[in-house]
């Protein structure tokens, strides 16, 4: 088993440390954040940066299954994925109404409530893939807080 970056390990870490207190990640840590797990998931899920344009765009490959194994890994990082290997709609609130400031949890919440678990019985990467499309279409500015 490959060892996390010590950058990702540390995220992660201090993820897990913040649950206790109000300190939100500013939106330039949230980039950084971004960029490091975008770091760790490329290099087990190689993708073209002209695909992760496109999503921003709203348009999404249905054959490309390393953008979606991309998705679940970054998922996976985060630790939004229950023991079932399910997104958690729970873990994913509680994670991020601790670390997104108000005005970004206010882009994400809707999001959240409206996409994590209504695909059922889709794999880890199917259901990864969903949840960014149906962000997507709940706010499109959600993708800015998203791993992409």
């Amino acid at each position: 088993m490959k060892m996390l970056p010590a950058t990702v390990l540390f995220a992660v870490l201090a993820a897990t440390v913040l649950t206790d207190c109000d300190a939100y990640l500013s939106e330039a840590a949230i980039k950084k954040t971004q960029q490091m797990l975008k770091s760790v998931c490329s290099k087990k899920h190689a993708v073209k940066e002209d695909v992760f344009t496109d999503i921003k765009k709203g348009i999404f490959p249905e054959n490309n299954n390393n953008i979606k194994c991309y998705f679940a890994c970054n998922f996976k990082t985060m630790q939004l994925v229950n023991q079932k290997g399910l997104l958690d709609k729970k873990m994913f609130k509680d994670k991020m109404t601790m670390l997104a400031p108000p005005n970004v949890l206010a882009i994400l919440l809707p999001a959240i409530e409206q996409c994590v678990g209504t695909d059922k019985g889709a794999e880890i990467c199917q259901s990864s893939y969903n949840f960014i499309k149906c962000a997507h279409r709940v706010d499109p500015k959600s993708l800015d807080y998203l791993p992409l």
